[in-house]
Protein backbone atom coordinates (compact mmCIF):
# COMPACT_ATOMS: atom_id res chain seq x y z
CA UNK A 1 0.00 0.00 0.00
CA UNK A 2 1.57 3.24 -1.76
CA UNK A 3 1.60 6.06 1.72
CA UNK A 4 1.65 9.41 0.90
CA UNK A 5 2.53 11.79 4.22
CA UNK A 6 2.29 14.98 2.09
CA UNK A 7 -1.24 13.82 1.16
CA UNK A 8 -2.30 12.82 4.06
CA UNK A 9 -1.31 16.55 5.99
CA UNK A 10 -2.87 18.05 2.68
CA UNK A 11 0.68 20.12 2.05
CA UNK A 12 3.04 20.54 -0.59
CA UNK A 13 6.47 18.45 -1.16
CA UNK A 14 8.42 22.01 -0.46
CA UNK A 15 6.44 22.58 2.65
CA UNK A 16 8.25 24.18 5.55
CA UNK A 17 8.52 23.10 9.11
CA UNK A 18 5.83 25.75 9.89
CA UNK A 19 3.20 25.09 7.18
CA UNK A 20 3.75 21.49 8.32
CA UNK A 21 2.67 21.95 12.20
CA UNK A 22 -0.66 24.55 10.60
CA UNK A 23 -1.46 21.48 8.23
CA UNK A 24 -1.11 19.26 11.31
CA UNK A 25 -3.02 21.67 13.88
CA UNK A 26 -5.79 22.27 11.45
CA UNK A 27 -6.36 18.10 10.58
CA UNK A 28 -5.57 16.76 14.03
CA UNK A 29 -8.83 19.20 15.39
CA UNK A 30 -10.95 18.32 12.77
CA UNK A 31 -10.34 14.60 13.10
CA UNK A 32 -9.73 13.97 17.34
CA UNK A 33 -11.56 11.25 18.19
CA UNK A 34 -12.44 12.99 21.72
CA UNK A 35 -13.86 15.74 19.03
CA UNK A 36 -15.87 13.57 16.74
CA UNK A 37 -17.54 11.22 19.20
CA UNK A 38 -20.07 10.04 16.18
CA UNK A 39 -17.43 8.59 13.97
CA UNK A 40 -14.92 7.29 16.72
CA UNK A 41 -13.34 4.74 15.09
CA UNK A 42 -13.02 6.40 11.40
CA UNK A 43 -11.51 9.81 13.10
CA UNK A 44 -9.00 7.50 15.09
CA UNK A 45 -7.75 5.95 12.58
CA UNK A 46 -7.30 9.45 10.40
CA UNK A 47 -6.09 10.49 13.25
CA UNK A 48 -3.27 8.15 13.61
CA UNK A 49 -2.73 8.60 9.88
CA UNK A 50 -2.08 12.49 10.25
CA UNK A 51 -0.08 11.50 13.42
CA UNK A 52 2.43 9.55 12.06
CA UNK A 53 2.71 11.86 9.16
CA UNK A 54 3.12 15.05 10.87
CA UNK A 55 6.47 12.97 13.29
CA UNK A 56 7.95 11.60 9.79
CA UNK A 57 7.83 15.16 7.91
CA UNK A 58 9.07 17.81 10.51
CA UNK A 59 11.94 15.69 11.56
CA UNK A 60 14.87 16.43 9.07
CA UNK A 61 16.65 13.39 9.38
CA UNK A 62 12.93 11.10 9.17
CA UNK A 63 11.99 13.75 6.03
CA UNK A 64 14.95 13.13 4.09
CA UNK A 65 14.70 9.24 4.72
CA UNK A 66 10.87 9.52 3.43
CA UNK A 67 11.81 11.58 0.51
CA UNK A 68 14.50 9.13 -0.62
CA UNK A 69 12.87 5.88 -0.07
CA UNK A 70 8.87 6.65 -0.56
CA UNK A 71 6.36 4.82 0.60
CA UNK A 72 8.50 1.93 0.77
CA UNK A 73 10.39 3.89 4.18
CA UNK A 74 9.41 2.53 7.36
CA UNK A 75 9.25 5.46 9.89
CA UNK A 76 10.38 5.34 13.46
CA UNK A 77 7.19 4.71 15.53
CA UNK A 78 5.37 7.78 15.98
CA UNK A 79 4.15 8.33 20.10
CA UNK A 80 1.36 5.86 21.27
CA UNK A 81 -1.93 7.52 21.16
CA UNK A 82 -5.74 6.31 21.86
CA UNK A 83 -8.80 7.71 22.22
CA UNK A 84 -9.70 8.65 25.83
CA UNK A 85 -12.98 10.72 25.91
CA UNK A 86 -11.07 12.65 28.88
CA UNK A 87 -10.52 15.95 28.14
CA UNK A 88 -7.68 18.00 29.37
CA UNK A 89 -5.11 21.13 29.22
CA UNK A 90 -2.75 18.34 27.96
CA UNK A 91 -4.74 17.50 25.31
CA UNK A 92 -4.92 20.81 23.87
CA UNK A 93 -1.19 21.51 24.15
CA UNK A 94 -0.46 18.43 22.19
CA UNK A 95 -2.41 19.60 18.78
CA UNK A 96 -2.06 23.77 19.52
Amino acid sequence: MSVNYYEILEIDKNADSESIKKAYKKLAKKFHPDLNPDEIESSEEKFKKINEAYHVLIDEKERKKYDQFGSEYIPRKAPQWKASHVWTNNTWDYIR
